[in-house]
């Protein structure tokens, strides 16, 4: 086989299963949610709406999205654990660029950095994590301070 070929395979291959996988987890339900209550300078979330209803069955979701007023991008909000949550800033730190989130990670459509759901670099060309928020719990809503 010329080296073309087998770049020209190898490439599409490899493009075909990342594809594969982004679409897989682009097709699960997401929660995308506008109007956020503040408290001071806390963001009000309440714990149900990582809960949606699809054909009346509860579908627990991994992370929502949040679009608080006076802020250029979004900020997802991922359940770790049972009363565990992380909001990461949806600002790729490699050239600003506005990420996309997955089930288990987030990804810069720009340059291709990779993130886990830490807020952690997974793959460059970013080279500094994420802004996280600082977030805190109480029965029925989760507080994000700003």
């Amino acid at each position: 086989m010329e080296r073309r070929d087998f770049l020209k395979s190898t490439c599409l291959t490899c493009t075909g299963s990342i594809s594969a996988s982004w679409l897989i987890q682009a097709c699960t339900p997401q929660k995308y949610i506008t109007t956020v209550p503040e408290r001071g300078n806390k963001l009000v979330i309440k714990k149900t709406e990582f809960t949606l209803l699809k054909k009346g069955k509860p579908i627990q979701q991994k992370f929502i999205l949040i679009k608080p007023d006076n802020t250029q991008f979004p900020i997802v909000i991922y359940q770790l654990k049972e009363n565990e949550y992380k909001a990461l800033y949806l600002q790729c730190t490699h050239q600003g660029c506005e990420l996309t989130p997955h089930e288990t990670m987030l990804v810069c459509p720009c340059h291709g950095a990779e993130f886990n759901i830490h807020g952690e670099v997974i793959t460059g060309p970013a080279d500094i994590s994420l802004t996280s928020f600082i977030i805190t719990t109480d029965h029925e809503n989760i507080y994000v301070q700003r």
